[in-house]
């Protein structure tokens, strides 16, 4: 397959503090952190299958790009999501995932990961289309770097109101559970957000944003 120092990969289910400290580890490779966020975030387990694993997985030059970048920070969060954009999309990665690599390897916890629970609860809780979703998913084609840069800032500021850490507070928004849904989820689930995006509400609320970004 690969994956450089395959031999030491962890045997064991990690917490993201610790895929955290193997991401920010200059000792080890990128690859080996990519490989280590992907298995904490279950890539495969969802549409699409082993077939997005493998295609990602086919882009890897392309992500070890990405990844050393973020890894060496001093990038903006817009700038950050923007890697992944374009001529740097990566084959079977969508949102979900690409901002968990965001978070895992910026130097600084503050580049927050945008999946399903946390994008619809940003949604629910600012009754507006902040994270612009595909189904049950952020669309990986109509979201741009102002939503994500927007997400994180509501992520700030309940982090603020409850005198916490935003990376606690966005884990807190992501929740658990499957068929037994932790409280904040089966709420989340039981009260989609049903206003449809506006863009001119987005500008107006955001304004330090640039437009074209949103």
């Amino acid at each position: 397959m690969g994956i450089p120092m395959a031999d030491s990969l962890p045997q064991v289910r990690l917490t993201r503090t610790q895929v955290r400290d193997i991401c920010q580890d200059p000792d080890k490779h990128v690859l080996f952190g990519y490989v280590c966020a992907m298995a904490w975030g279950s890539q495969g387990a969802g549409p699409g299958g082993a077939g997005h694993v493998t295609a990602a997985w086919g882009a890897r030059p392309m992500i070890a790009a990405h990844l050393n970048r973020l890894r060496a920070g001093g990038m903006s969060r817009s700038d950050a999501y923007n890697l992944f954009l374009g001529a740097g999309n990566v084959p079977g990665l969508g949102p979900s995932y690409w901002t968990k690599l965001l978070y895992f390897f910026n130097p600084t916890p503050d580049f927050y990961i945008m999946d399903q629970w946390t994008g619809k609860s940003i949604n629910l809780l600012t009754g507006n289309c902040v994270v612009r979703m595909s189904g049950h998913a952020p669309s990986p084609n109509l979201n741009k770097c102002g939503n994500y840069q927007a997400f994180c800032e509501e992520v700030d500021e309940i982090a603020g109101l409850l005198g916490q850490r935003g990376d606690d507070v966005e884990e807190m928004l992501m929740s658990k559970g499957g068929r037994h849904p932790w409280p904040w989820r089966a709420h989340v689930r039981a009260n989609p957000a049903a206003h449809a995006y506006n863009r001119n509400s987005m500008i107006a609320t955001y304004p330090h944003i640039p437009a074209a970004h949103i």
